[in-house]
Order: C-alpha cells, then sequence, then structure tokens
C-alpha cells in the first residue's frame, strides 16, 4: 500500500471518531509519546476493575504460558 493511501485511510477513519478519548489516544500515540494514558474518573476506574474481575471469572484471559508460546510468533 502505498504512503499516500494509508494516509487517506487513516484520515477517513479519524474523521469518523466522535470519542474524544479515542482521539486523545490516538494523538498521544501518533506524537510518540511513552504512554498513551487517559485520564478517568473513579467511576470509569471501577467498571473497568469490575469488568476485568468479570473477565477473570469468565475465563476470558490468556495464562503466562499461553502469551509467551503466542509471542514467539511475533
Amino acid at each position: 500500500m502505498l504512503v499516500s493511501d494509508l494516509q487517506l485511510k487513516l484520515h477517513q477513519t479519524i474523521d469518523g471518531i466522535t470519542d474524544s478519548k479515542k482521539l486523545m489516544a490516538i494523538y498521544a500515540l501518533l506524537k510518540g509519546e511513552a504512554q498513551a494514558s487517559i485520564p478517568m474518573s473513579l467511576e470509569e476506574y471501577v467498571q473497568a476493575i469490575d469488568e476485568a474481575r468479570e473477565d477473570i471469572k469468565s475465563g476470558k484471559f490468556t495464562d503466562l504460558q499461553s502469551l509467551e508460546k503466542e509471542s514467539e510468533s511475533w
């Protein structure tokens, strides 16, 4: 894919994003900042933790051995 084609696709994709948090994360990533962190409220933080706990309970996670095996093919 040509650089100009990729630039166009990126512009079109970014133009369609209306979530300011996603846009801030993309901007931070493109600026090369070490960590593209997004500030969140205490309620959002607690909700993220609750969702993560539910994921673990329902088996939606990757154990270390599987991750190491998968990373060998990167």
